[in-house]
């Protein structure tokens, strides 16, 4: 009994010590091995040949690549059953326009992700590209359980239903993909970050300033440098533009301030920052893909108010009855 425990501990020991090893970089370890750090070690291991070595990284790469194929997969399938829409309900209907909506969205933030983690390594990923990384990697989560959701809610989606093998195996994928990609990234990012602890003030505490901006926007520095004081850091501004709905700012509606963004801006030259002053906005805020780097401030808690009254007991899909 005591033979077999400690054969058990110490092969304990060495996995653990193969995955840190891998997790910095320096080791290529088994997909058994690296699979025990995500959220379904079974599942990864089927889509993983078993002959592959890669470290963590490598590994996290591999699978945000499998899911960007699955993802255009999906696409392609949801968008042949739109096509025998004469077979579908109203409601089916809807639910897939969603599906294929949000599968598109996912295509794009998975070849985004792709890119980035193909032309880096554990050693040269940035801190702002992994945390680009994992925030569209989560998205993709985000996005395939609304599709679920949605079509479960229109009483579309059942086991024998074509849409819904690739739809449970595209959620099993996305969450595996973040997990490795978050453990082969996230606790480096950690640590970096160690000893700073995370401050944070509630907008509602802070005085409006200059020109009815915010105070924590410092006017004299918006002509040159345009950046905004935070207390976590500096954050590269663009442009900045007032939502106010007695007519005082640039906008009266945040859909308005919405649409006349700008289109694919880069990282490199700052956001575009909508400032919405206090008020309750009755509007349905649609952001399309290709409003990059849009930034929404408000002036707090119970200041700023954006509602609606959508539901999907009034007929509206789940995913079109949310509100910000």
């Amino acid at each position: 009994m005591t033979t077999l425990c400690t054969t058990t501990i110490v092969l304990l020991f060495t996995t653990l010590i193969s995955i840190a090893f891998a997790q910095n970089g320096t080791s290529q370890i088994s997909p058994a091995n690296a699979c025990s750090v995500t959220t379904d070690p079974a599942f990864c291991k089927s889509v993983i040949p078993p002959q592959t070595r890669y470290n963590l990284y490598g590994y996290g790469r591999y699978l945000v690549k499998k899911s960007l194929d699955q993802s255009a997969s999906f696409s392609s399938l949801i968008d042949q059953t739109i096509r025998q829409k004469s077979s579908l309900t109203a409601e089916a209907l809807s639910a897939l326009r969603d599906c294929l909506f949000l599968s598109d969205l996912t295509t794009d933030f998975l070849v985004t992700s792709t890119s980035t983690l193909n032309s880096t390594d554990s050693t040269t990923l940035q801190d702002n590209q992994g945390d680009d990384v994992h925030t569209l990697l989560s998205a993709i989560v985000t996005n395939q359980q609304t599709c679920y959701d949605g079509l479960s809610q229109a009483s579309f989606l059942k086991s024998g239903n074509s849409i819904y093998a690739p739809l449970i195996n595209g959620s099993q994928l996305y969450r595996v993909s973040l997990a490795m990609f978050t453990h082969s990234w996230g606790p480096k990012h950690r640590h970096r970050r160690a000893g700073k602890p995370a401050v944070r003030k509630l907008l509602a505490d802070l005085k409006v300033g200059h020109g009815g901006l915010p105070s924590w926007v410092n006017p004299g520095i918006l002509g040159l440098k345009r950046r905004m004081a935070l207390d976590t850091g500096s954050v590269l501004v663009q442009t900045i533009v007032t939502v106010a709905q007695d007519g005082s700012g640039n906008y009266s509606t945040i859909s308005e301030a919405v649409a006349a963004s700008p289109n694919s801006t880069l990282p490199s030259k700052g956001y575009h920052v909508i400032y919405i002053k206090a008020g309750v906005y009755q509007e349905y805020v649609s952001v399309d893909k290709k409003k990059k780097n849009l930034m929404m401030v408000g002036d707090g808690i119970n200041q700023t108010i954006i509602t609606g009254n959508r539901s999907v007991g009034d007929g509206f899909t789940t995913f079109n009855s949310a509100t910000l």
